[in-house]
């Protein structure tokens, strides 16, 4: 195979980028539904939602990126032409999400006086718990169909979990308006908390439309003529990989949690405007991460291939798109902050605050486009240690602190937290281009496919 042109390599990137991108922002659109959705309950309830979730995520995304870890082993091995590895890779992934189902279930029972110990208000804390148990028993599918996901996309075949993806939104829409507000003399209406349920019952409808899906696919079947037994060298690969992704997941999920629970202090208005301004700043991001998915992707399959030029052409092509993508979201967030807001909440307080914080997300978004491009052209080379040691440098060194300064010795309060949140990924943003062109303008192609190579063995 001919190393493409850039154009080319574009061409294919977005082509693989378009479903993926759909599907995140169909992951990303539950939350928003389960926002929109909570929003009329009143400030408490959003609160507690944006709480919850905050504290569930930080917990889930650390194995969520550990499981990822699968994906450079599969788009290396399928340029490769090694189909066999794919296969074996999931069956270890599979293994390995069953294992980390155990610890993160535990987190979300103690979610409520984990949140009380964050000195936020015992109602929005209690009220936040019972959400987050809710969420507890979806877990262990949503690790599964990850799994089941990075198979299919690294091999270039990303359609599949986009529409399970949207038949899973759309169930998600109907459970929350039945499950929240009830249905009268048959389902006694459950608040919050039926979102909670809504979420976990969508999770396990999505791993079993994935799974049939995959098993009606001679050619896709994973557990052809593979080790169906946990293998050692092999799960220890995905940890070795994936440990770093699931640390820089987290310490980016936890710099906006941590967000979110300073403004918890700064009071319940403060911490609802957040939830609502995050929730469509993480829409826009799975625009930029769904490219820098696919770009990840193309790399990995170049270095399987061994085709260097070809390579750093799709890592050059996966910064273009991102920050394309998010530069036209910064504008769109100066010129309707207000109308924006205004789509999830009509609370006075809540979109006055709100419209002033999504003007500093505008600022950040060509920040968090860079960033994850970085990561993920790393991540396509599996080289993932020195992402998680950048994103510790920026979200933590840099972002929190300067929030913190910023909103409670400055006196800027909510806007001073999100102004930390721009400089933590200004920084991490800088650092990680620095390390691909690094990596992958001076690594031979050789080198960075030995490390995966090592993991079939």
């Amino acid at each position: 195979m001919q190393n493409p042109p850039f154009l080319e390599e574009l061409r294919r990137l977005l082509r693989l980028a378009t479903p993926i991108i759909v599907s995140q922002l169909g992951q990303v659109g539950m939350n928003t539904a389960d926002t929109i959705m909570v929003g009329p309950l009143g400030a408490t309830p959003l609160a507690a939602a944006g709480l919850g979730s905050a504290i569930h995520f930080f917990g889930i995304v650390f194995c969520i990126g550990v499981i990822v870890g699968v994906g450079p082993l599969m788009s290396q091995a399928f340029g490769a032409g090694r189909l066999d590895r794919c296969r074996d890779a999931l069956v270890q992934g599979l293994w390995v999400a069953l294992i980390l189902s155990v610890p993160v279930g535990w987190l979300n029972f103690v979610g409520g006086t984990l949140a009380q110990g964050l000195g936020q208000e015992a109602g929005v804390a209690e009220l936040a718990g019972d959400y987050m148990q809710a969420l507890t028993w979806g877990v262990l599918p949503f690790f599964l169909f990850t799994a089941f996901r990075q198979y299919l996309e690294s091999m270039g075949r990303p359609n599949a979990p986009m529409v399970v993806t949207f038949v899973g939104l759309a169930i998600n829409i109907v459970a929350n308006r039945v499950l929240i507000y009830g249905v009268d003399g048959f389902i006694p209406a459950m608040g919050v908390v039926g979102s909670g349920w809504a979420t976990t019952i969508v999770r396990w409808a999505m791993l079993v439309a994935i799974a049939v899906w995959v098993s009606l696919h001679p050619r896709l079947r994973p557990f052809r003529q593979v080790r169906l037994r946990p293998d050692g060298p092999t799960i220890t690969r995905i940890f070795v990989i994936g440990g770093p992704i699931g640390g820089q997941f987290g310490l980016e999920v936890g710099l906006f949690s941590f967000a979110a629970v300073m403004m918890g202090w700064l009071g319940p208005v403060e911490l609802a405007a957040h939830q609502v301004t995050i929730n469509i700043a993480s829409t826009t991001f799975m625009v930029a991460l769904g490219a820098s998915m696919a770009g990840s992707i193309r790399v990995g399959q170049h270095i399987g291939a061994r085709q260097p030029v070809a390579m750093r052409r799709a890592a050059l092509a996966t910064y273009v798109v991102a920050i394309g993508f998010m530069s036209l979201f910064a504008v769109l967030f100066l010129l309707a902050p207000r109308a924006l807001i205004g789509l999830y909440t009509k609370d006075p307080g809540i979109v006055d605050l709100g419209s002033r914080l999504i003007l500093v997300a505008a600022a950040f978004q060509v920040f968090d486009g860079a960033q994850v491009a970085g990561v993920s052209v790393l991540r396509g080379a599996a080289e993932t240690r020195s992402s998680a040691v950048i994103a510790a440098l920026g979200y933590w060194v840099i972002g929190v602190p300067v929030g913190w300064l910023l909103a409670f010795q400055a006196g800027l309060g909510p806007v001073g937290v999100w102004m930390g949140l721009s400089a933590g990924l200004a920084g991490a943003a800088i650092l990680l281009g620095l390390r691909a062109r690094h990596v992958l303008w001076h690594t031979p192609v050789e080198q960075l496919h030995a490390g995966a190579e090592a993991a079939g063995d």
